[in-house]
Order: C-alpha cells, then structure tokens, then sequence
C-alpha cells in the first residue's frame, strides 16, 4: 500500500461514489481523482431546477425536453415549445442577410425583454366539470404584457381569433387570455359566451393555468383539435398589439410593408414539421404569421387517453435530428439581451440577434469603436440570449450505441451561424459523424447563447452545459468526447479545449482565428499586425485572447486543423502560424490547406467533406494520466461567476500565474507510471483530394504527424517540474503514479510552490532557470484609440443598425441560405428525409 497517508481520503471517496452519488458520476463521469473531475464542475453539476420546469397544484409530469415534441405522461398532454422561436411573420432570413433583415420586434420598454411572446410548454388534461390547460413562458415579467388565445375545437373553414388578432384559426371556441383575466368566444359567430375561463398566473414559474368550463366546450373523452398562439395586450384597449412598421417604446415593429393587417402573434405551439434547417425552428410560423394564417400548426389530443391515464411517448422521437432545451445555471436577466443592459458591445460590432451597434445604447459605456463580429462577454456581461432556457441540436444516430455508449463532437457553430445551418443533407457535418461504421458519433451543435461572444463568459459555460445535459439524456462515452468548431465557433472549440485539454479525446479546427474578436478579411490582416506591432487598430482586442500561445497544452490531444490558402474570409497567414507550431513542437497533429473554392471560408466547413475528419477521429479515448503534462495558465481567460476557471489539467490542479495578468507554463513529468512519450517522429506532407456537395474536386496539402503511445520506462518514486511563469500547482500524486514522499525535482524561473493533493505536503521553490520551458507571451496590445472613446454614447440614434429595418414583402422567397442544402433537403420531423435522404418527387 504506498500511499498510506492518503487512505483515509480514499476510502471518503469510495465512499460517496459507492452512495448517493453514485448515479450522477455515472451519467456525468466520475471524479477523475483529488484533483478534481476532467473539465469545469459546470459539466458535473445536478440538473438545474429551473422555475419554468417545474410542476405545482394538479400538475405532475416531466417534461419532453425537445423541441416540438408531445407525449402522454400521468394524465397529462405535454407539448415541448422551444425557445427564442418567437420571431413573429416574415421571411426566413439566412446568413448574412440576418444580421441587418429582421422578422417582428418587441417593444423598446425593458419589461418585454424582447422575449414576452415566446411559448416555451403547453399543456392539458380533463379536471372535474373543466379542462385544464398550462401555458409556461420562456420570459414574463409581467404577466399583462402577454396575450394568450386558445383555438378549441375544429370548423369547416378558418374563423377569425378574436381581439383585433389579425388572424385565422380553425376552431370552435376561443379562448383568450390576458393577465388573470380571459373570455370564450363562439368561433362561428364572434359573439362571447357566458362562461369565462378560470385563469391563474405563476409568475415565479411563468405558468398561466387556464381552465375552460365543459359548459362552454366539453371535449367528451374524444378527441379533439387544440391550436395555441401568443402575441402582446393592449391593456388601454383591451386587444392585441399591432406591430407597426417600426417599433416605438410601447409597440411592436416589423410588419410586413404594405400589409395594412398584420397579425399580432408572435409564436405559436404544435409545430410539428418546422425544418431542422431554419435556424429558431420557426421557418413555417413565419410565413404563416405573415400571411395571418395559423389553421397549420395544431395537435388532436386524445382526451380519451388523458382520462384514463395511458401514457404514450410514440410523439417523442430517439433518433435522427433533436432540438433539445435546457435549464441553464444562469439568468441575470429574462429574454434577450437589451442594449441598456451592462456589458454591451462597443459601436461598429455585429451582433446576431441586435444587427450592427451603434454605441449609443447604455450599456456599451464608452467603449471606443471596434469593427468586430461578436464580442467577447465576459461575467460583467448580460448575453444575447440572456434567459435561463437554453437550446441545442443533436443527432442521435440509427446504430446503436456500443456498449461504452457513444462517441461525441461537440460543435460551436461561428458568427451569426446556428445548429440549423449544420443541416443539409446526407453528408452534413450531423449524418457524416452519426453513421460511421462501427463507431457512431452523436454531434452535439451548441448555441451558446447567440454564438457571438467567443467562447467567454455564460456563452462558454453554456457549451459545457449542453454537453452535461446530453450526457444526462443519452448513452455516451464520457472517455470519447471531441471538440470541434468553425471560424468565430473554431476559435471557441480552441479556447475551451485548451483551457479544458482533459476533457476531450481531439480537436477538429475548421478555419479558426487567433485572436478574439476579429473581422474577416481585411482586418484578419489588421489581426496580424496587432500581433507583430502589438497595436490595436480597427478592432480592440479581448487581452490574452491569442490561441497560439495556448497550444503547448494541447501535448496529449490530437488536433485536425482545415485552413484554406487561398482563404480571403480568414487570411491563410492566420491559421499558419499554427501549423508551423506544429510542425515545429511535438504534436500530434493533421494540418489540411485547401485550394480552389473549398478553402473559401463559407464553403470549406460545408461542403460535405467530412470524411477527412470522421476518418482521423478514430476511436481512441481521452488521454487521462499521461505520463507528462503542459499546460499554459491564462488567468485573462477566467470567467470564475460563468463556471469557466483554466486552473487544472489530467493530474495536475490549482495552477495559478505569478502574475495574474500575465500567463504562465508548468510541465510536469512523471516517472512513476513507469511510461515515458515516444520518440517525436518527423512531421510528414503530402497532397490529397477530396469529394465534395458544392465543389465536386477539391485539392488539399496535408501535413501531418502521428505519435506513438506511451513506451515502458523505469518506474520511480520522481517528479520532474518546470514551471515558467507558473507561482503554484498541486500534483495528483496517485494518478501520476507516485506517492507522498515523491522526488520532486524542480526547475523554475522564480517562486513556486509544489503541492501533492491529500499528502499534508506542501513545498516552495526559488530559481531563475525555467529548464528551457518557454514562457508563454501575454498578448495585450496597446489601444491608441482608447482616449477617442466612444462618441455614439447617448446619442439619438438607435442602439442598432437591423433592430428598425422595415420589413419587405419578401415571406414568399426562399431562405437564401449558403451554401445551399443538398437537392430536396430541408428535413422536418416525420417528412422521411433523415432516415431516407433521396429528393422527393417535384423538388
């Protein structure tokens, strides 16, 4: 027994492992020792018990947790709505036509947050005399700002919804809501019925309980049609709110130019068939909406089956294309992020769901003008999406899991981009992961909080949460997790899997930038020569922002990287100065330089070449005691109230700078595992050419490395410890196989104090001699145009160029997307298109 000193810890460990906590380590992943589990504790954390999910009074079953999905649980009909879909009518806007074109906006008042339409869960169920529905909300603030209609029953023809609705629903009765109060309407006629609806509000829980009297609509243990729809109350007229063109403090905008009845809802339930491909799963509603016509989107519930308590889940999909929803550990404020909100980008930045900023919103401050996609929005930062709910895309594959589970890729999508625009057909990033032979692959496509904040703060957060809730919901091997990203989103994979190695088997790069934020192009240049003048100039950069100097904690993770050489999105420059890191360290590593028009930045990472990158995931698990570990700490990454703290990594933890606005490298080699690295073989290049779905013959040079495992080596009681930069880290000493009486011999570069977890032993150490271990550099580039400030503050202009756009009548033309989807691909639940891709007849 060598580490006696530690038994008592361990057996505390077996312990709990053994108990209560035994069931989450398993979903989660188990500890991987004193040092603390692989990764943020975001990804062990327990479900979070949002308000919105949770069940009082007659209330009781779990909900589906996937988007436009219903079940039959405990008496109940449960319908799953998803979130930040409540974009109202228009046309289904793509990247980059998104980032200026907008469908409907909510009032300028902060108590909508941009979010007080949007119908997150529906429910129903007979109760005695009555039948109950629940309606939750995604946001709610005050309960009066939300109009509610019900669509009851079934007519030969659309009728009008009542309350200046704009808009046609098959029904018998509706039934419309408003704060505590509502009426039933004969559909037919117009005319109110005596009988009023019971309504309760729970404004804690965002819950509105609605029960109709069977004397005003009585579904008699049949079934029966039920349709639902949310917009904004007028409480000075008691009716809907219009949207007009453009809005103003108290009305909503975007209403389709020349349409002199818009209608006024701005989501709906019973979706069914939305494409995966829109991106907020709402494509049909918004040519719906437009056309003032909701009579598609209803479900026949079975009241039958309510009253005698027969559960069904055949509503619930297993496999294929999933929109999963969230709760979601924080919430600074309900809906969208306004521009009055802290933390705000500075003028010239792009952003997903503002448009452009001008600045001249309060919570920009004084920000100097930085042209930019995104920001980096730090814990100070209200997000774009800011609610708790949060959502992301998977793709359960047809395999069956193998018996360690499946494999997964977690995905982070770049600027503007969402988990639908990764849908395009049989050889989308979602299919060409899933069906690889013998090793099915789930991808799990995160939007973190509107994709544009680089991987920092709640947004980063949020991708561990995502990955933590799918291994809640699904079979996967928590030993095979990967990272992979594209542009903004390849930026972020590179960040949190730097910063997290442990937690991931490989990363797969596809044309990332180096530095956060950036501008394409023209400024992807402006980015380089920040880093060689150490100047900002038309982009103010995030410090310590620089990934290559992060790379050296990527020793026991493999890396692909996609770059394009005539790339001018992101200049080739860019992504080479990692290759030639590379090439010049001891990774392992595939680095592919594409030509043509797949190594443009819009076509590579979509044009169905990922063969090159299922083939080289393989199947091996992470790394998790290696014999030697290097990790860069970069405490100007922390974002410690979003859960994201880079401190720790395999055996290694509580590794802190000297400096704590400077980074720091430590590397630790270990004799006691009787395992040392193989010889570094010499790096490799050769040419290759692969199919593609927008260009058919693409040219690619890769260059590439590959090391061994681990060889023998003499096992000894001996740490050998490097540190440049680094002031602190504490050593795992079980998992580096050695015990409390350990060797340690240290080369450093100043102080630094060595600690062996559970040994009651702490040591401190003097040098100025690194032993050759480079000290990362602090990438901080001075700001010149810091004094100018910003000089849109308070003015009178709006805080977003795209918030206030009119909306042309362009509902009837196609999305526009690029890259396009395969021929006759635009998969919807249930249409047969992701189990049998083949286009349909007449597409």
């Amino acid at each position: 027994m060598r580490l006696t000193k530690r038994t008592g810890v361990a057996l505390v460990v077996a312990g709990l492992i053994a108990g209560g906590g035994a069931t989450a380590g398993t979903a989660l992943g188990a500890p991987d020792g004193p040092s603390g589990g692989a990764g943020p504790d975001l990804l062990r954390a327990a479900p979070v018990d949002a308000p919105q999910l949770q069940n009082t009074g007659i209330w009781a079953a779990d909900p589906t947790g996937i988007c436009m999905t219903s079940a039959y649980r405990k008496g109940e009909y449960v319908h799953q709505g998803c979130v930040y879909d409540d974009e109202g009518g228009g046309n289904q806007y793509r990247w980059p036509n998104d980032t200026l074109l907008r469908n409907y906006t909510y009032p300028e008042a902060t108590e909508y947050r941009r979010n007080a339409a949007d119908i997150l869960e529906v429910r129903a169920k007979p109760v005695e005399g009555a039948t109950a529905f629940r309606v939750t909300m995604n946001t709610m603030t005050d309960p009066e700002l939300v109009g509610l209609t019900l669509a009851l029953g079934n007519s030969d023809k659309p009728r009008e919804a009542p309350h200046g609705a704009n808009t046609v629903m098959q029904a018998e009765k509706f039934v419309t809501v408003h704060g505590s109060t509502g009426d039933i309407t004969d559909a037919a006629t117009g005319e109110k019925v005596p009988d009023a609806p019971q309504v309760s509000v729970d404004t804690e829980r965002r819950q509105i309980e609605i029960r109709v009297p069977n004397s005003a609509w009585d579904p008699a243990g049949g079934t029966q049609r039920v349709a639902a729809a949310a917009g904004l109350w007028d409480r000075g007229t008691d009716k809907y709110l219009v949207p007009q063109t453009t809005a103003d403090e108290t009305h909503p905008g975007g209403a389709v130019v020349g349409d002199p009845t818009p209608s006024a809802f701005f989501d709906s339930a019973f979706r069914f068939h939305e494409p995966f491909e829109a991106p907020y799963r709402n494509n049909d509603q918004r040519r719906a909406i437009a056309n003032g016509d909701l009579s598609d989107f209803f479900a026949d519930i079975d009241f039958g089956k309510l009253a005698d308590g027969v559960d069904d889940e055949s509503g619930v999909p297993t496999s294929g294309y999933m929109t999963r929803v969230f709760a979601s550990k924080f919430e600074k404020e309900q809906g969208r992020r306004l521009p009055s909100d802290p933390g705000g980008p500075p003028p010239g930045t792009g952003t997903q769901q503002g448009g452009i900023a001008t600045g001249s919103g309060k919570g920009s401050g004084n920000k100097r003008p930085s042209l930019a996609f995104g920001y980096p929005c730090r814990d100070d930062c209200v997000p774009d999406l800011a609610g708790r709910m949060q959502r992301y895309m998977v793709y359960v594959p047809e395999q069956k899991a193998p018996a360690d589970g499946y494999a997964s890729m977690v995905w982070t999508q770049g600027y503007a981009l969402r988990p639908g625009d990764d849908v395009g057909g049989p050889h989308d990033l979602y299919r060409s992961f899933a069906d690889r032979p013998g090793n099915p692959t789930m991808v799990i496509d995160v939007d973190f909080r509107g994709a544009d904040n680089w991987g920092y703060g709640e947004g980063g957060a949020a991708v561990f949460e995502a990955l933590a809730d799918a291994r809640r919901h699904y079979d996967l091997d928590t030993e095979r997790t990967s990272m992979g990203g594209f542009s903004s989103g390849a930026y972020t994979a590179n960040k949190l899997s730097l910063t997290f190695p442990d937690v991931f088997t490989k990363a797969f790069i596809c044309d990332g930038l180096n530095d956060a934020p950036s501008f394409p192009g023209l400024n992807g240049v402006a980015d380089k020569g920040s880093e060689l003048t150490g100047v900002d100039t038309l982009t103010k950069h995030e410090p310590g922002s620089k990934i290559s100097e992060l790379l050296p904690s990527r020793r026991n993770q493999p890396v692909m990287e996609w770059a394009g050489a005539n790339d001018d999105f992101i200049p080739y420059p860019i992504t080479r100065e990692r290759a030639d890191a590379y090439k010049a360290g001891d990774y392992d590593y595939e680095f592919l330089s594409h030509t043509g028009l797949a190594a443009e930045h819009l076509v590579m990472c979509k044009n169905g070449m990922w063969d090159l990158a299922t083939d080289w995931l393989g199947d091996s698990p992470r790394a998790k005691n290696p014999p030697q570990v290097t990790y860069v700490r970069n405490p100007l990454m922390d974002d410690p109230q979003s859960g994201l703290v880079g401190d720790r990594a395999y055996w290694l933890s509580g590794i802190e700078s000297r400096d704590p606005q400077q980074l720091g490298a430590v590397d630790v080699v270990t004799e006691g595992l009787g395992k040392a690295p193989a010889p570094v073989p010499p790096a490799k290049t050769e040419p290759g050419v692969s199919p593609g779905t927008v260009s058919p013959v693409n040219p690619y040079l890769r260059e590439y490395r590959h090391l061994d495992e681990p060889v023998d080596a003499p096992e000894n009681d001996v740490l050998h410890i490097r540190s440049a930069g680094v002031g602190a880290v504490t050593v795992d000493p079980e998992r580096a196989g050695v015990d409390c009486d350990a060797k340690l011999q240290v080369a450093t570069d100043g102080p630094l104090t060595v600690s062996l977890a559970g040994c009651d032993r702490t040591e401190s150490f003097t040098g100025t001699d690194s032993g050759g271990l480079a000290k990362p550099g602090t990438y901080a580039p001075a700001d010149p145009l810091a004094p100018v400030g910003n000089p849109a503050a308070g003015a009178p202009v709006p805080p977003e160029l795209g918030s206030q756009v009119p909306q042309a009548p362009l509902q009837d033309l196609p999305p526009l997307r690029f890259p396009p989807n395969e021929p006759g691909q635009d998969p919807a639940p249930g249409d047969g298109a992701q189990e049998e891709p083949a286009p349909t007849a007449g597409t």
